[in-house]
């Protein structure tokens, strides 16, 4: 399709098919920044255990704070993986979009490619949020550890 000679209709069918995906992008800055969140919080949780450890590696409770902070550390590892797949869901949304674009100027609308990228999106989208519950529940066993010792 020759972009110049389209009227406007066909330009407009173009952009909203291109665009339909961008409602998924919408939500991902959001998921991040609650990702980034319980990330903050894990940090300043591990640099407060560090530092209590460190003024008392031989007080009684040494060997708790250095099982929180290897509890602490898998929390870091799941809600970094949450950020890593949040990110590359939006990588993929963002290729989606332009496969549809590129698809719908080219006149290969039909093609697999767009599918496929936005159906990796919303996988790895869900993967981060399963991985974000696995985190809750991580913190708030963590919590209840805390609040009554064994």
């Amino acid at each position: 399709m020759n972009l110049f000679a389209a009227d406007s209709t066909s330009i407009a069918s173009i952009i909203q098919s291109a665009v339909a995906p961008v409602f998924l992008l919408n939500g991902q800055p959001i998921l991040l920044s609650v990702f980034a969140g319980r990330l903050a919080r894990v940090v300043d949780r591990m640099r407060g255990a560090a530092a209590e450890l460190r003024a008392a590696p031989d007080a009684p409770h040494a060997a708790r704070i250095r099982g929180e902070l290897v509890h602490q550390r898998r929390r870091l590892q799941v809600v970094n993986r949450a950020i890593g797949l949040t990110t590359l869901s939006a990588f993929l949304t963002c290729c989606a979009i332009l496969a549809l674009f590129v698809g719908a100027l080219s006149g290969a609308i039909g093609a697999p490619l767009p599918v496929l990228l936005f159906g990796a999106a919303v996988l790895t989208v869900i993967l981060a949020l399963a991985l974000f519950i696995v985190e809750v529940r991580a913190s708030g066993r963590a919590l209840a550890a805390e609040i009554d010792p064994p």
